[in-house]
């Protein structure tokens, strides 16, 4: 990460302020004219990534730049059939690197437990894991723990896939989540943090269970660094199917100025490829850049705060000791 020049770090902090420019295309266009957002230019030959959610939109598009390194993909979709699919897709491009599709659900405890144990018997080590799948719904659904769905398959199951593949990661692995800038819109509450069917609203679940993350990995960057580099990002404003079958009002206004899927993916790519440079572990990271956690007063919060978080996951996917 080169450091900006007093003229390119004003406007990029200028424009980070703004937030409809800096989430969407506009803030992608300013910035490649600033610091230069090229693909990333690695050789990453031999090493192992797994992209989960790696079948479509940014997930896919995540695969797809981490393959034109060189490296081998393992991307996951709740559907075998569809990550087998989309792998077969991907090999085809003519692309240096390999894809191959396997089945995870991470709203399902057993489905990953099932998916750690495959890629502990197929891989010696993994050098990046992403934990990209999810999904925004209006609709309340329960996972197999009976936990609502959005914080299960968001940040609970990614989290209990994060440790249960932590003894096979190489040294200076990256372990990156992807987050969304609508975390901004909640704290860190506890007490709130699932929602009940009578007051579910999935914009805010999903927020929430984004914050969750974001929070999660300020606290366990630092600890589990430098053998484990892990942050967060968001893509900002991305034109996918998610976001029309989420949010579809959103899609319809703002869709002249959405990202595309690769610019969306593009600092999840780099931060693999790179793990930040000599960034301080448990940023969280926009168009390749660190930024703050927090625009709207009251939804900060603290290392205590954040430490509940962490006992609060432990217990319910079953590491507590």
């Amino acid at each position: 990460m080169n450091k900006l020049s007093l003229p390119a770090s004003l406007v990029d902090s200028a424009l980070e302020g703004t937030i409809v420019a800096s989430f969407s295309r506009i803030g992608f266009t300013v910035r490649d004219k600033l610091y230069d957002l090229s693909p990333v230019d690695a050789d990453l030959t031999g090493r192992v990534a797994i992209v989960t959610g790696g079948t479509s939109g940014i997930g896919r598009a995540t695969v797809a730049g981490l393959m034109a390194t060189g490296a081998k993909v393992y991307l996951t979709s709740r559907s075998e059939e569809r990550a087998d699919e989309a792998a077969k897709e991907l090999n085809e491009s003519g692309s240096p690197g390999t894809a191959v599709g396997r089945s995870l659900d991470t709203g399902d405890f057993e489905s990953i437990r099932a998916f750690a144990d495959q890629m502990a018997s197929d891989v010696a080590e993994i050098d990046m894991l992403i934990n990209n799948a999810g999904a925004l719904t209006d609709e309340y659904r329960t996972g197999e723990q009976g936990i609502e769905l959005t914080l299960s398959s968001h940040l609970l199951g990614p989290y209990l896939l994060t440790n249960l593949l932590r003894p096979h990661l190489t040294s200076g692995a990256r372990v990156l989540f992807m987050s969304s800038g609508g975390m901004y819109t909640q704290g860190l509450d506890l007490d709130k943090i699932e929602m009940s069917e009578t007051d579910y609203r999935g914009a805010v679940a999903y927020a929430r269970a984004k914050r969750g993350q974001v929070e999660m990995v300020t606290y366990l960057g630092p600890q589990w660094a430098p053998e484990v580099v892990m942050h967060a990002m968001h893509p900002g404003w991305v034109d996918t199917a998610g976001v029309d079958a989420g949010i579809p009002l959103f899609g319809k206004i703002m869709g002249p100025i959405l990202r595309t899927a690769e610019q969306g993916a593009d600092t999840m790519v780099w931060l693999a490829a790179t793990g930040g440079g000599s960034a301080a572990p448990g940023q969280f990271w926009h168009d390749r850049r660190p930024r703050r956690t927090v625009y709207i007063p009251g939804t900060g919060t603290d290392d205590a705060n954040r430490r509940r978080l962490i006992d609060w996951l432990d217990q319910h996917a079953g590491l507590s000791t």
